[in-house]
């Protein structure tokens, strides 16, 4: 059995801290008591990555050399050719089909795992090359092969490999990190478990006559525990004792010993006690300031995010260049922080501030490079382009902090922008000039917004008074808190008389 204790070898300095309801699981890490991920798992919006469905083929397109699967969510979701699994045992491979249309045909039913979360309007991603994770092992039935994780050293990978030959069963298996200081006893434990899952997916798809879900990925606690629990964690706070009971059985399970869960009593939440709600609110900003004065922005958009790094109130007292190298290099380790934090994925784009030394910018390009080998998503990053940016990606899985927590701003649209009171007012005189040219009525009563309807008034009514001249109507203007910034309404048009008493009666 592993046992996890405090205390020994490297220090220990991560928290994980679970907080649940019936609506919402929350999961924070903390290291070094600051906030490196967080995690949401909601009962309307749950992730379904990993999760195994029958699927249906509804439409092959050769064009995209892609095709669209039912599977019985609200979307259909998107399987590209080279996701799918066919016979490639065929001595000619000149014989092995190429094409998307000469593997799937339209109703075909597949068996299918989401790797992506429907986002941004798009369905789920999809694969065909099933990967079932254990706590040690992961079991892909469709392969035969043997992998271990490259994060071990040399000599432990050859032990781990030599262990999962002498246990390994028709399909292939990966190795995980988690692995490195259990022995076969265990690794056969979790091959097991592994199997008998797989043997219960095979077992559903053959009576199953229409699309729908065959296995679903485990919980977040539980996923979570199993992907990146280590010996570095000292403590996990839960808000639950049923939680704690859940963890302490899943953790005997795989064998671990781990006695340091805390159920937390306190008259806060535990959220709010260990102050992860500002953490939270803070990776929501489009704005983070840097220690040193300096600040970075960044900003979403369809087909990238970029961030851009400024030196903002940071002086080194010393020359231009030092002060850029200082800033760039801090916004280097929070840009990788914040990567995670958010779980920013897809094309990303970084305007460092522009250096004219080559050796800085190699400096700044490895420190980045070190930042992200803590950041478990996949990450490529490219050199500096010859505009001083730095291209890279990072597996996109899910919409992150963002999009889970926010919606499109029905006011800007997502644009980020919606037009000034003075665009506006602008905008509904012109609106107001037209109306009168349209209509003979002699006069006009007009509501509007407060805070537009004081703008076209003007000091003393002058604004007013030079609508009316120029129109040649008598235009009476009222302010109105339900009418939206950029609408007005006509409540009357007629002779002066009528639409005076009407504005009498609206007092």
């Amino acid at each position: 059995m592993a046992v996890i204790k405090k205390g020994i070898g490297k220090k220990l300095s991560k928290e994980m801290l679970i907080s649940s309801d019936r609506n919402e699981t929350r999961v924070a890490i903390m290291e070094s008591k600051k906030v490196t991920h967080l995690y949401f798992d909601r009962k309307h919006g749950r992730s379904i990555v990993g999760n195994i469905y029958l699927g249906k083929v509804k439409n092959v397109l050769p064009s995209l050399d892609a095709a669209f699967v039912d599977i019985g969510e609200n979307k259909n979701a998107f399987l590209y050719k080279n996701e799918v699994a066919y016979d490639v045992g065929i001595e000619d491979r000149e014989e092995i089909p190429h094409k998307i249309q000469h593997i799937l045909k339209k109703n075909q039913m597949i068996l299918v795992q989401v790797t992506k979360d429907p986002m941004k309007g798009k369905g789920a991603r999809l694969t065909t090359f099933i990967s079932i994770p254990g706590r040690y092992l992961v079991l892909a039935p469709f392969n035969n092969g043997i992998g271990v994780s490259r994060k071990l050293k040399k000599d432990e990978r050859e032990e781990l490999r030599r262990l999962a030959e002498e246990i390994r069963c028709e399909s292939g298996v990966i190795v995980r990190t988690a692995a490195r200081e259990v022995n076969s006893v265990m690794l056969k434990k979790d091959l097991r478990q592994l199997v008998k899952i797989w043997k219960t997916v095979k077992k559903k798809e053959s009576v199953l006559s229409a699309p729908g879900l065959i296995h679903e990925e485990c919980s977040i606690v539980v996923k979570l525990l199993r992907d990146i629990f280590t010996e570095d964690f000292s403590t996990i706070y839960v808000n639950k004792k049923g939680i704690k009971r859940d963890i302490a059985t899943y953790l005997n399970g795989i064998g671990v010993k781990f006695n340091n869960i805390i159920v937390h009593h306190g008259k806060k939440d535990l959220f709010e006690e260990f102050s992860i709600n500002e953490a939270v609110e803070s990776a929501l900003e489009r704005k983070i300031w840097l220690k040193s004065g300096g600040f970075i922005v960044i900003d979403y958009g369809e087909a990238l995010t970029s961030i851009d790094v400024n030196t903002g109130k940071y002086t080194s007292g010393k020359s231009p260049a030092v002060t850029i190298f200082r800033t760039n290099l801090e916004s280097a380790e929070v840009i990788a922080e914040q990567l995670r934090l958010r779980d920013i994925g897809g094309i990303i784009v970084i305007d460092f501030i522009d250096m004219e030394s080559e050796g800085d910018r190699l400096k700044i390009l490895k420190r980045f490079k070190q930042c992200l080998e803590e950041d478990k998503t996949k990450t490529e990053v490219l050199s500096f382009s010859k505009l001083g940016l730095v291209e890279m990606t990072r597996k996109n899985v899910s919409d992150g902090i963002l999009g889970t927590m926010c919606k499109v701003c029905p006011g800007c649209d997502g644009s980020g922008y919606v037009k000034s009171e003075e665009s506006v007012m602008l905008e509904i005189e012109r609106n107001i000039r037209e109306l009168t040219k349209e209509r003979r009525e002699a006069a006009f009563l007009i509501k509007l917004n407060y805070s537009i309807a004081s703008m076209i008034i003007g000091h003393r009514g002058r604004n007013l008074k030079h609508l009316r001249m120029t129109t040649k109507k008598y235009i009476i203007i009222k302010g109105d808190k339900d009418i939206p910034m950029d609408s007005f309404t006509v409540v009357a048009g007629g002779s002066v008389g009528e639409v005076q008493k009407a504005s009498d009666n609206l007092n």
